[in-house]
């Protein structure tokens, strides 16, 4: 109850940003201490969102940017900044804004052709787009795609398609739950809790398993169930594939 208070307040808050050097230095400090492992040195992006956009989907204004590093993006892996006090959240934010002037990268490739690479070796069966309708069509096996051009760098776009198991989202670690019976269930961890686990299988069905029935839960982090397409995609299929991807930004 206190929290949604704090939540609903925060939304009405008009903040300024503190900007001086020291605080710009500060901020940067606790930024590469606990945020560019995920979005990058620069905030291009990378296992965490690309912040180096004038306008973020997710924070719009300034007292929106601070709500997001204090607390986080429930259903995400973005965590709240919670060892962090009020004043460092705002210098990070404010370290954060500058990445809005950082040069957008040049992306090759002819995102029209990519889509075409993208129909041809079936990412449609495990990940997600908007159609011309604006419904969510493909499967549900990979992550939704429909606006991982606004989220992602295309550097980390090519390693994604290349080398896939150097950076998996925390949703589709590849866990095996082996059960007392000796049955084993191999999937995606779609949720979890001290009691239950449920995993969705590679053939979509899903198994809410009781901890009390498992011998043993394996998450196998550095494993994709995305193959690598390493010299299957190559030279300027794979640019224009990335460019497709890079082109998808969708608004929130």
């Amino acid at each position: 109850m206190f929290a949604a208070f704090v939540l609903v307040a925060a939304e009405k808050e008009e903040l300024k940003l503190p900007d001086s050097p020291a605080d710009l230095e500060r901020g940067k400090a606790l930024y590469d201490g606990s945020c560019q492992l995920c979005h990058g040195p620069r905030g291009d992006g990378g296992k965490g969102a690309n912040l180096a956009q004038a306008k973020l989907p997710r924070a719009a204004t300034d007292a929106d940017l601070a709500r997001v590093i204090e607390v986080g993006i429930p259903g995400t892996e973005m965590p709240g900044a919670w060892h962090m006090t009020r004043r460092e959240v705002t210098q990070v934010a404010a370290y954060v804004k500058t990445f809005a002037r950082v040069t957008a990268e040049k992306i090759p490739g002819n995102a029209v052709s990519g889509k075409r690479i993208y129909e041809k070796n079936g990412c449609a069966s495990c990940h997600t787009l908007l159609d011309s309708d604006g419904v969510r069509v493909g499967g549900l096996m990979g992550p939704d795609l429909s606006n991982i051009g606004a989220r992602r760098s295309a550097a980390h776009l090519r390693e994604s398609i290349l080398e896939p198991a150097k950076s998996v989202p925390d949703d589709f670690v590849d866990t095996t739950v082996e059960l007392k019976s000796g049955r084993k269930v191999t999937g995606k961890r779609l949720n979890e809790d001290t009691f239950v686990i449920i995993i969705n299988d590679y053939a979509g069905r899903n198994h809410v398993i009781s901890k009390n029935d498992a011998r043993d839960i394996a998450k196998a982090r550095d494993k994709s169930p995305m193959p690598s397409y390493t010299g299957k995609i190559t030279g300027s299929d794979l640019d224009d594939l990335i460019a497709f991807l890079a082109s998808l930004r969708e608004a929130r």
